[in-house]
């Protein structure tokens, strides 16, 4: 019963978590329109992998493959990603970052670092070392998930 009261806890703070760093990223200045959390993650993804049949978009970002088709749609329209086919079968279409979907990748995450950067500026030095330690203890946890 107390493990279960325990991930319960992890569950909400992690829900919580969630929709701020999607703020951070809606609001971050300099980062186009187009450029939604989904997206990103998708952009994310892609730049990881290189090219990925939407199925296994759609297990990296953990969103339902209806979802994931507009959003790849989106991409492509603004010359962010492309249709590829793929080498060992004709049936299987990928979808690949163009160099200005690299480029724009690029640029969202630097508007991510700064924005971030002056929203952390504003916590006191106490507050920062107990969020960076916190943050490691939690990735190092995270790490020992199952895949």
């Amino acid at each position: 019963m107390k493990k279960q009261k325990e991930i319960g806890a992890i569950v909400d703070n992690i829900l919580f978590i969630k929709p701020i760093f999607f703020k951070a990223l809606i609001n971050a200045k300099g980062i186009k329109a187009l450029i939604t959390p989904g997206t990103y993650y998708i952009m994310l993804a892609l730049e990881k992998s290189g090219a990925l049949s939407m199925s296994h978009i759609s297990k990296e970002v953990s969103m339902p493959k209806p979802n994931v088709t507009p959003l790849v749609d989106k991409l492509i329209c603004a010359g962010l990603a492309e249709r590829i086919s793929d080498g060992k079968d004709r049936r299987i279409i990928n979808i690949k970052l163009t160099k200005s979907g690299l480029k724009t990748k690029k640029e969202v995450d630097q508007a991510l670092r700064e924005h971030t950067f002056q929203k952390l500026g504003n916590l006191s030095i106490t507050d920062l070392k107990a969020l960076a330690e916190s943050l490691a203890k939690v990735k190092n946890i995270l790490e020992k998930l199952p895949k």
